[in-house]
């Protein structure tokens, strides 16, 4: 039993959720009223459910002693039900202490807010404060829809701050020649393995040091693929890698998918990201029987879907543990590990999710203010950490984002957490995608190639050399 599910009910009892749904005008004093929704805590037969209503309430919008931001917030989705309940009384709790001066209107993002949100950008009215990550981010620099925040930057931060941060998050905010973002959480990729699979084949646990190579790793797969049942049919695959990694698999032999010296130019057939495609294929179609699941092997399901129900004995994957206590349910022993090396090393990605300003906002040092405590240690630790159960940004509040998961879940207790530590802490193992001059023309042609070549099989890696043509002509176009 996970010991923090109580304490979750505890902390969502009285904590609503008030959300403007319409714009608010930065003008004179005036009262109006807005229909918005609340998130409330109810009791339904015993048990705790986080339900949203809506009502009519009267708010003071424009004041000239105050000034208020729009914060269109993906809260729920990264944070879930106790983020979206949480996060507004923290705010009032944390942020307003500080900043008696400011009113902070949560809007929760819509469908498809993507696209809305450049519509309401356009139009010139879109809130403050928005959360994406860097392929929404280089579509919005490439139309001028985000404010450079190196100016607050240069201004307000200190270098210790700066370098509490982690480097690939912060590098990867730089888009374009300007700063698109502070850092919101850290989304990175490493193995998750079932323990109880590896003891039932006899396999050795991969190492904790991480000091296996990509052969290694292709060796222990093998191991672990299985016919579990005796029918004269794989139902055990020993992994499954997905396509939104590959270019950290290039990376491990030399090779990527763009230049980093020239954002104009395809390499994904280089001779070095050629060897990184051929090792993944040989694993996953050549091989008699394959060692890396093939997706129609396991119904098409990727990660959890795949990994829960025991269709392969490991998974390269997001490290969110809380949520995978929760997926597994006690139903096996799992553990994490590093990737593996490859010739040029050890690489892995390192997402950059970040806050970010509109160039059009009206309120850009209040919205600075806010955006600086939401990437601030308080919110990273009181939200990121303790509510939604995802990495903190900042390097001061990782050993505690550790220390809080295995004092929550006595699941984690033989987890090694610190693998995600020594991920963040080592010079140049994790990274982020690089881009594209023109990044939206390139992924729509590399794609479906990516599908034809490793999801489907009917293409080798050799046709990479041909996409690759296709995507520098798509680099000069326009």
């Amino acid at each position: 039993m996970s010991k923090n599910r109580i304490s979750r009910r505890d902390l969502l009892k009285g904590m609503g959720l008030t959300a403007a749904g319409a714009a608010l005008a930065a003008c004179s004093p005036q009262v109006v009223e807005r229909t918005v929704r609340e998130t409330v805590v109810v009791e339904v037969e015993g048990e705790t459910q986080v339900q949203e209503v809506e009502k009519i309430v009267t708010v003071e919008v424009g004041s000239p002693e105050k000034t208020t931001v729009r914060w269109m917030t993906r809260v729920s989705d990264w944070g879930g039900q106790a983020g979206a309940a949480a996060v507004p009384e923290l705010v009032r709790t944390y942020f307003y202490e500080e900043n008696p001066d400011i009113i902070v209107v949560a809007e929760p993002a819509p469908p498809q807010w993507s696209d809305k949100l450049v519509t309401a950008m356009v139009a010139g009215d879109a809130p403050d404060v928005f959360e994406a990550w860097p392929d929404v981010f280089h579509n919005f620099v490439g139309r001028g829809l985000v404010l450079d925040l190196q100016p607050y930057v240069d201004a307000d931060m200190t270098e210790e701050t700066i370098n509490d941060y982690i480097v690939a998050q912060w590098d990867a905010l730089f888009i374009n020649g300007i700063r698109a973002g502070l850092p919101l959480y850290v989304d990175l990729r490493l193995e998750t393995y079932n323990k109880d699979l590896f003891d039932e084949y006899g396999v050795p646990y991969p190492p904790e040091d991480g000091d296996w190579t990509v052969d290694d790793y292709a060796a222990t797969a093998a191991a672990l693929t299985q016919d579990t049942n005796g029918d004269g049919e794989i139902d055990l695959w020993g992994t499954i890698i997905e396509t939104g990694g590959w270019f950290y698999w290039m990376r491990m032999w030399g090779g990527d998918w763009v230049d980093p010296n020239d954002n104009t130019k395809c390499t994904l057939g280089s001779d070095e990201s050629q060897e990184a495609f051929n090792f993944i294929y040989e694993q996953q179609w050549r091989r008699t029987p394959n060692v890396f699941a093939q997706p129609a092997q396991v119904e098409n399901a990727w990660y959890y879907e795949a990994f829960v129900p025991e269709m392969v004995a490991m998974a390269e994957k997001g490290c969110y543990p809380a949520r995978t206590v929760e997926e597994v349910g006690g139903a096996f022993r799992w553990d994490y590990a590093h990737v593996p090396r490859g010739p040029k090393g050890r690489k892995t990605l390192v997402d950059a999710d970040g806050w970010s300003l509109w160039s059009g906002t009206q309120n850009g040092d209040a919205a600075w203010q806010l955006i600086t405590f939401l990437s601030g240690p308080t919110f990273q630790e009181e939200v990121i950490a303790r509510i939604a159960g995802a990495i903190p940004s900042r390097l001061s509040v990782v050993g505690s984002f550790i220390d809080i998961m295995r004092d929550s879940f006595e699941e984690l207790q033989d987890v090694r957490l610190e693998v995600l530590q020594e991920i963040l802490e080592e010079p140049g193992y994790g990274g982020n995608v690089l881009w594209f001059k023109n990044h939206l023309a390139a992924m729509e042609i590399i794609d479906p190639a990516m599908d034809l070549v490793f999801v489907t099989g009917e293409e080798e890696p050799s046709y990479f050399i041909e996409i690759a043509e296709q995507v520098n002509a798509s680099q000069l176009e326009g």
